[in-house]
């Protein structure tokens, strides 16, 4: 763009004390004017664009000392506009170049450097407001741009020193020769501001002059040093170019501003002289002789990072002091990082605070997320300070009036200063955060939970016995206290000592602690019942029940009257297997509806289960009783049923004990035959099915399998003896076939059940089927294994070789020889197999081993569907817990039961190949 002639600001009258934004228009319409009286023509819609119209508004309307530059070099600022920045600060470093020559006192220097410095902010604050550039970008030249200008100031003195005859040297051999500039501070860093500070020493070798002249040299730099801050801030009334300081002096008269390398190795020696090198240790030659610059900072290298701890504690006071500076604690997050890693990593010591930080986080030394947000963080404070000065006209931080404030929001892109201040605050409290972590050290993150692992308090230690809310246990533990304090003469823990270890001990100790809980709260004595059971010896078994069986026995925890069968003694009276316990423990009368009979069951169970937690009784026998109080329920709810819908009703009830059966908390395969077909005979099932809903949830449910009949579950619920002869013949699948054969009726009138009974023989009248048959139920056996594929090898049903192929070669042997042995149909599995040996179907050893995996497996089933349990990699197994499978695998510890789980499943799938597909078998005999 040609420059022709500038315009006259006197005349314009824009310069007010107050910013008003609603002078922005009028104020950019007499800007578009003096340029085009500059310019001699209308520079043309080129102006227009939006986004340059916001940009020049927001000059005229929310700055002053840019609205004046703009008026008074409105073709630099149009071009700023119109091309970008790039061009204006081309020609400023060449005007700063052709002043290489030039001479004259301080006055002289800044108005000299005064025009090509405004017409360069020109162009950076256009550029940045406007967006073209990013702060950044222009901060990045805003520094360039002042290492430019000092080093024109720094030549422009000396020479007029040497032309006055201070400095014993001629222009012609070099007048900087010894001479330097040292930036520290944000110059060093490329994190300027637009009107500084510049933190800059001029040093000078006092040996590049003779003896006799060195102490003219000195006397010369100190008036250099004046003649330079004067030349940079100007005098009273004019604008300065930057705000200048030096770490070496107060800088009144340039104190500090100029000095000999000398007196500045010397200072750096002094150990209290921490904050100079500090300053050193972070600074840049940026002006005059760089190689002797550079030797310089090699030689105080030693010096500066060395000796002693850099930081020191008022070095870390002055990091976290608080200043109006917001780039404060990002400045100092990013020289506490220059000053620990620049040591090792010299790449840090002159590093912008964003790169400071990225390498940081490159390095590990701090988490990458904290690294970005600091970046963000420290552009954000850097354009908010760049914005402010931009403003002002000088160095400024902030605003300080109303109108500064809504001005400086636009400015930063805001809609109002409370947004802005919002914005700023959060950023510079997460800074202050970063800064104090950083200043704390790596260590101090573990030192937090050191201490409360060198003093543990009750709720850790309760969490590490392994219950979860270790806060709220501390509570209910201190409710037993109370509760022992008022209905018993000994304390707590004199009471129940170890109780929390021990249920810690349990596979479910917070399971444990509610329902111990629910027990001292039933009723006043159960403080002293539990003292008594603990002196007896009883509570070890209470423990197991309660933290491993919790939920099967939660039903003697619901009333006081049943509480009492927790602490009752039980001894060689208890039951050793389900007649015995049907013995005892009579089902309730007819009258009781299903509702009772389901509340029986169900505390049937928790009975059960607490004899076999206490070692009362084995699980063997807890099996046995388990099958016994489940098949009891069924026939009083069957009998409810009939009696509800039709009394006089002729249907059968029959269970399934094939490879389906199940024990509480499993499915139980169950099928109905009616004599004479119609609806009453399918509500009697109906009835009775939804009957099962009310026996429970969790280990309580019975989900019922009622699809083994003819029609699957599109079929009639109870169809007659006719349909289920041709069911048998016809569309049963093997393993239908198999479960028939091992079908027993349970429930219904006797005439029924008798029917039922002929019935269901016929499933083995046709022996010549069997090979058919067998066949066909071993394809659907790999099709299970592939389908259902064991994901533990504690997955007793599923797994091979498990209690599911033991039932199903049982049923098999049933199948093959129910008919020449109908005995084998109503004993139960037990009886069947030795009924078998001693028939010479199978040998002895045989019929012991198949008696022993069933007993093994159905003991191990029955204690993990009493505990909820599934397998270990699960949920580990807990000591207690342990030991209860120990004591169902009747083993001495539970290391050695999955040994024994391999061993009897090895046997289980041998007498399956031997048994079933009738392949012969090394060392095992058997007659089928």
């Amino acid at each position: 763009m040609p420059l022709k002639t500038y315009a006259k600001t006197a005349e314009l009258g824009f310069s007010t004390e107050t910013i008003d934004p609603t002078r922005a228009a009028s104020g950019a319409q007499r800007w578009r004017r003096a340029l085009s009286e500059s310019l001699g023509q209308d520079p043309g819609a080129a102006l227009d664009e939006p986004r340059r119209m916001l940009a020049m508004l927001k000059i005229f309307g929310s700055t002053r000392r840019l609205a004046d530059l703009c008026f008074k070099y409105p073709v630099f600022a149009g071009q700023a506009f119109l091309e970008g920045p790039s061009q204006v600060l081309a020609e400023a470093a060449r005007d700063l170049t052709a002043l290489n020559g030039g001479l004259g006192g301080p006055d002289a220097l800044h108005n000299a450097l005064a025009p090509i410095k405004n017409r360069a902010d020109i162009a950076l604050a256009v550029a940045e407001i406007s967006g073209h550039w990013t702060s950044a970008e222009a901060t990045a030249a805003r520094t360039d741009l002042a290492e430019r200008i000092v080093e024109t100031a720094l030549a422009w003195l000396v020479r007029g020193a040497v032309s006055r005859g201070e400095l014993p040297m001629t222009l012609d051999e070099g007048a900087l020769r010894g001479v330097f500039a040292l930036a520290g501070g944000d110059f060093a860093h490329e994190d300027l501001a637009p009107y500084g500070p510049l933190d800059v020493v001029v040093v000078f070798n006092p040996a590049a002059f003779e003896a006799s002249a060195a102490r003219a040299a000195e006397r010369a730099f100190v008036r250099i040093g004046a003649e330079f801050r004067e030349a940079f801030e100007g005098k009273p009334g004019d604008y300065p170019l930057y705000a200048v300081r030096t770490p070496f002096g107060n800088g009144v008269n340039g104190a500090g501003f100029a000095d000999s390398v000398l007196r500045v190795t010397a200072t750096l020696g002094n150990p209290q002289q921490n904050p100079a090198k500090r300053w050193i240790a972070a600074s840049r030659v940026v002006a005059g002789d760089r190689r002797c610059g550079g030797e310089f900072l090699e030689s105080v290298e030693e010096i500066v990072w060395g000796k002693g701890e850099l930081l020191g504690e008022n070095g870390r006071a002055e990091l976290v002091k608080p200043t109006d500076d917001p780039r404060h604690p990002f400045r100092g997050a990013a020289n506490l990082l220059r000053w620990s890693l620049g040591r090792s990593r010299p790449v840090f010591r002159i590093a912008s605070a964003r790169e400071a930080f990225k390498t940081a986080a490159e390095t590990g030394a701090i988490a990458p997320d904290i690294a970005a947000r600091l970046s963000v963080g420290a552009e954000f404070a850097q354009s908010l300070v760049s914005r402010a000065q931009i403003m002002k006209g000088a160095a400024a931080f902030g605003a300080l009036a109303a109108d500064e404030e809504d001005a400086l929001a636009s400015l930063c892109g805001y809609s109002d200063y409370a947004a802005l201040a919002a914005a700023r605050d959060g950023a510079i409290a997460d800074a202050r955060n970063a800064l104090t972590r950083l200043l704390e050290g790596p260590r101090a993150d573990f030192a937090r939970f050191r201490s409360g692992e060198r003093n543990p308090d009750d709720v850790d230690k309760l969490e590490d016995l392994g219950f979860r809310n270790g806060a709220n246990l501390s509570n209910v533990v201190d409710g037993w206290a109370e509760l022992c304090a008022a209905g018993g003469e000994a304390r707590f823990s004199e009471i129940a000592p170890g109780l929390l270890t021990a249920f810690g001990e349990s596979q479910h100790p917070d399971e444990a602690v509610r329902l111990f809980d629910r027990i001292l709260r039933a009723e006043d004595g159960c403080v002293r019942k539990v003292h008594a059971s603990t002196r007896a010896g009883v509570s070890d078994g209470l423990i197991d029940a309660l933290g491993c069986f919790g939920a099967a026995i939660e039903p003697l925890v619901e009333r006081r009257e049943t509480c009492a069968a927790l602490f009752e003694p039980r001894g060689a009276e208890t039951p050793k297997n389900g007649k015995e316990w049907l013995a005892r423990h009579a089902p309730p009368k007819d009258k009781a509806g299903a509702s009772g009979i389901a509340g029986w069951r169900r505390e049937q169970i928790a009975r059960i289960a607490l004899c076999s937690a206490s070692g009362d009784m084995t699980f063997d026998a807890a099996a046995s009783a388990l099958g016994a109080v489940h098949l009891a329920a069924m026939q009083r709810l069957f009998d409810a049923a009939v009696r509800e819908i039709d009394a006089g009703a002729e249907v059968a009830l029959h269970v399934f004990d094939g490879p389906a059966r199940g024990i509480p908390g499993y499915g139980t395969p169950l099928g109905f035959i009616s004599l004479r077909a119609g609806e009453t005979a399918e509500a009697i099932a109906r009835c009775f099915v939804d009957s099962l809903d009310a026996l429970g949830e969790g280990v309580f449910a019975a989900a019922p399998d009622v699809s083994h009949r003819p029609g699957g579950i599109a079929g009639a619920l109870a169809p007659e003896p006719a349909q289920i002869k041709s069911y048998i013949q016809s569309e049963a699948v093997a393993q239908d076939q198999i479960l028939l054969a091992r079908a027993r009726v349970i429930a219904g009138s006797e005439k029924a059940q008798n029917a039922a009974q002929a019935t269901l023989r016929g499933a083995v009248a046709n022996p010549k089927r069997a090979e058919i048959l067998l066949r066909d139920l071993d394809r659907a056996r790999a099709q299970r294994l592939r389908r259902d594929r064991a994901g533990s090898p504690w997955d007793i049903e599923q797994s091979e070789g498990g209690l599911f192929d033991v039932e199903l070669i049982i049923s098999t042997l049933i199948y093959r020889h129910a008919g020449a042995q109908p005995a084998l149909q109503t004993g139960a599995p037990a009886d069947a197999l030795d009924h078998m040996a001693r028939a010479g179907i199978i040998t002895v050893e045989v019929a012991e081993t198949l008696k022993g995996a069933r007993a093994f497996w159905t003991r191990l089933a029955t204690a993990r569907a009493l505990a909820r349990w599934s397998d270990p990699q699960r949920e580990p197994v807990r000591p207690r817990f342990a030991k209860l499978l120990a004591k169902a695998a009747e083993v001495d510890s539970f290391a050695q039961v999955r040994p024994i789980m391999r061993g009897y499943a090895e046997e289980v799938s041998r007498l399956y190949a031997q048994l079933v597909l009738g392949r012969p078998s090394i060392g095992l005999a058997a007659n089928a």
